[in-house]
């Protein structure tokens, strides 16, 4: 099926790789579908765009990469919404926000991950209350500074 997007233009999407969202995303309960659009050689972001709204694309992140020791535990609620029997069915992404655009400001909402069945094409964003976790963490926070990396004055 083709998708118009306002990022991407028109794109063909199988039916197959569109997700199903029964809550939508947190702020867009309306929206229910969605699918990935990868970034060309990079495959820690991609974007997972509205199949309904064309303005709606989100910046998603692995967490793990940035934030190793992130620790996530998925309710059993969460699990049967999702008919996640098998950890390996789950892919667990968040959202990330760039600031004025400046790529070292990029935070990540470690507090409402998305969790997502790829076996079943369905997913949720799940709040962890009571975890510690914000909605702006920064995925760049073991970078110094510019001034810092200077090797000479």
């Amino acid at each position: 099926m083709e998708v118009y997007t306002a990022r991407f233009g028109t794109l063909e999407v199988a039916p197959e790789k569109i997700l199903r969202f029964p809550r939508g995303m947190v702020g867009f309960p309306e929206l229910k579908e969605f699918f990935f659009v990868p970034l060309p050689d990079n495959d820690v972001f991609v974007w997972m765009q509205a199949v309904n709204n064309p303005d709606v694309a989100f910046l998603m992140v692995d967490p793990f990469v940035f934030f190793p020791d992130y620790e996530v535990d998925l309710s059993e609620a969460v699990c049967e919404f999702l008919g996640i029997k098998d950890p390996s069915d789950a892919t667990l992404l968040t959202v990330v926000t760039i600031p004025s655009r400046n790529v070292r400001e990029m935070t990540t909402n470690l507090l409402a991950p998305v969790v997502i069945n790829h076996v079943k094409g369905l997913g949720r964003q799940v709040i962890l209350e009571s975890s510690g976790y914000r909605t702006k963490h920064l995925l760049f926070h073991r970078v110094p500074p510019h001034e810092a990396r200077r090797a000479c004055g």
